[in-house]
């Protein structure tokens, strides 16, 4: 190989690597805080408490006979917990209220009404979506306190 072909590359500096950091508050960044060696306690606690809701949700929601029944209003509650926490995620990751939105309605909709449509597959995925958010959210939570 001649010289010519070999490239220098120059160091990265400080200032560079913060540019290319996860903004505050962004959703990588609250997963490597929720997950986090030192953090720990948090994510399990988290897991256990962020992700029990959609869980119970999406139980109580396919055993509910009418909407006026019991079960219905406790998926409601659930509904009503973790949409707040789906919709600030959304925002952050599309940087739209629109699609966050939509993401939240479609999302949580999904979860809900995917069995009496035929497709309970898709509700145990858009589960698995809202647990996986609802528990990161809540660990970061935990592990630094303030809301993430």
């Amino acid at each position: 190989m001649s010289v010519s072909r070999l490239h220098v590359i120059a160091p990265v500096t400080g200032k560079q690597l913060r540019s290319r950091q996860p903004r505050r508050g962004g959703v990588v960044t609250q997963i490597i805080t929720a997950f986090a060696a030192e953090n720990r306690l948090a994510a399990f606690i988290g897991l256990a408490l962020g992700g029990f809701v959609p869980i119970a949700t999406y139980l109580v929601a396919h055993r509910a006979n009418s909407v006026t029944s019991l079960p219905a209003v406790l998926a409601i509650g659930g509904l009503a917990f973790s949409a707040p926490t789906v919709y600030s995620w959304a925002r952050a990751a599309l940087g739209s209220t629109a699609k966050a939105g939509g993401f939240v309605l479609l999302l949580e909709g999904v979860m809900i009404l995917s069995s009496s449509i035929g497709l309970a597959w898709l509700g145990v995925l858009a589960l698995g979506y809202l647990v996986l958010i609802n528990a990161t959210a809540t660990a970061c939570r935990l592990a630094l306190g303030t809301r993430c």
